[in-house]
């Protein structure tokens, strides 16, 4: 049988027909073991009593009430026997096997008072007579103990074969109601192979099927979660690479437009220093889209960090000059330790800082002020009191393709932090601005940051002087 439910109930029905079996061999065995005694016990009393009379002439001794038996007396000087008494039909031929045993064995077995078996069929005990030199021997045939054993071992058979049969018949409907959660499980299972609902779940409970139940539904709720961030992903992927077509159509449809004019001396002499112009920086803007789409790939398929323990202020500091020197219409004020040292990849933090100030100078009005704040463990936040963000634009910040420009910078700043195990969070207010901080998350190592922790703070007014 290949089924589960096959190999049970044969397994079932195989332990049962040997535990059966067994029983059976044991009351055989200690029913014949008592009956073999009783009937020693009453062969070895009537062997005495029948020598007692037979040295009185008073006849013999009964064996037992309703027993088949008989008498033999043995003449140890002539080693003739002969038959004295009993109603055994065969009792003709026990003389002679009286005679063949011998009057020494039965001496000794009458002087050790123990019984012993004639022939196939008979058991015997032997007596001394008080007077003469002859034995008594009395012998009943196993005939009774056989047909008794015969009769319980037919009784153990037709009684086994029954409960046997019940059992198959019990076992079958206890095994099917017991596996048949599992059935269920497998025809669900197979359904949902074949393409079905993966919100399908399994009944569960206390019971060993009940507990497969849960197992099978936990494992259904982690592929139905993969299946869900796959279509997420695929479905971003899409998205990601419509919009990167339509980002590079614009900048490549006016690189065509103006080539196939200039092929056709549609531009005046005059003009063409103007568009030349216009085709280099649409050339800019396709190099930095696609450096950018590079640098998100390459963040997104986990590419390796240059960690190095590195001093963020002076990085930051950097980063502010540079910005302040390109975009004086901008104050900026910086909040910072003297010193803050984190194992991080310095060309990647100050990509961050200047991916979130480029999009102040790009989203903000002239004048807007900007905070750039650096604090332990390894927070960067950068502050402006622009215009800021509708809810929705907000919300969707850190979506690729979505603002002015790429729309990748706040997506770079994103990869970057998850990639230094850090996150990112941006709250916008309406008319009061933005604040975008950076969480680096808590330090790899032990050490501290050199030196006291309070901020030095910068004028709002041009660059900031030696704080940073």
């Amino acid at each position: 049988m290949t089924t589960l439910r096959g190999r049970l109930l044969a397994g079932l029905i195989g332990v049962t027909a040997l535990g059966l079996a067994a029983l059976s061999l044991v009351s055989m065995l200690m029913l014949r073991s008592h009956m073999i005694q009783r009937m020693d016990a009453s062969l070895l009393t009537a062997a005495n009593a029948s020598a007692t009379r037979l040295a009185r002439a008073s006849g013999i001794a009964v064996v037992q009430a309703g027993s088949t038996y008989a008498v033999v007396t043995l003449n140890a000087s002539t080693g003739r026997a002969r038959l004295v008494g009993g109603d055994d039909p065969d009792a003709a031929a026990l003389p002679g096997l009286v005679q063949s045993v011998g009057a020494g064995r039965l001496g000794a077995h009458a002087d050790a008072g123990e019984t012993f078996t004639m022939g196939s069929r008979l058991r015997a005990a032997a007596a001394r007579m008080a007077a003469g030199d002859r034995v008594v021997v009395v012998a009943v045939p196993l005939d009774e103990i056989r047909n008794t054993l015969a009769r319980l071992l037919v009784t153990e058979l037709v009684t086994g074969g029954v409960l046997i049969g019940l059992l198959a018949l019990f076992g079958r409907w206890l095994i099917r109601g017991g596996l048949a959660p599992l059935a269920r499980m497998a025809d669900t299972a197979q359904r949902v192979a074949a393409g079905g609902d993966l919100s399908t779940r399994m009944p569960e409970g206390p019971t060993e099927a009940g507990r497969l139940g849960r197992a099978i539904n936990v494992m259904l709720a982690q592929i139905q979660q993969a299946f869900a961030a796959r279509w997420a992903s695929e479905e971003r992927l899409r998205r990601f690479a419509a919009d990167a077509s339509h980002e590079l159509r614009t900048p490549l449809t006016t690189i065509h437009g103006y080539a196939e004019l200039y092929r056709k001396g549609a531009i005046p002499d005059e003009d063409v220093p103007q568009v030349m112009l216009r085709i280099e920086n649409e050339s800019a803007r396709i190099t930095r889209l696609v450096t950018e789409l590079l640098e998100l790939a390459r963040l997104d398929r986990g590419a390796a960090l240059s960690v190095a323990l590195v001093d963020l202020v002076p990085v930051v500091a950097e980063v502010v000059d540079d910005f302040t020197a390109l975009n004086p219409d901008h104050p900026v004020r910086v909040e910072s330790p003297p010193a803050l040292e984190r194992e991080v990849d310095e060309a990647r933090i100050r990509q961050v800082l200047v991916n979130l100030l480029g999009n102040v100078a790009a989203h903000t009005p002239p004048g807007t002020s900007v905070l750039v704040r650096l604090a332990p463990p390894g927070v960067l936040q950068v502050a402006d009191d622009g215009p800021g963000m509708p809810e929705g634009d907000a919300a969707r910040a850190f979506d690729r393709f979505h603002g002015a420009g790429s729309g990748l910078g706040l997506a770079i700043v994103q990869a970057i932090a998850a990639a230094h195990g850090g996150t990112v969070t941006l709250s916008s207010t309406l008319g009061q601005g933005t604040v975008v901080t950076v969480d680096l998350g808590p330090r790899a190592d032990a050490r501290s940051p050199a030196g006291p922790a309070e901020p030095v703070t910068t004028p709002l007014a041009g660059p900031p002087a030696g704080s940073a």
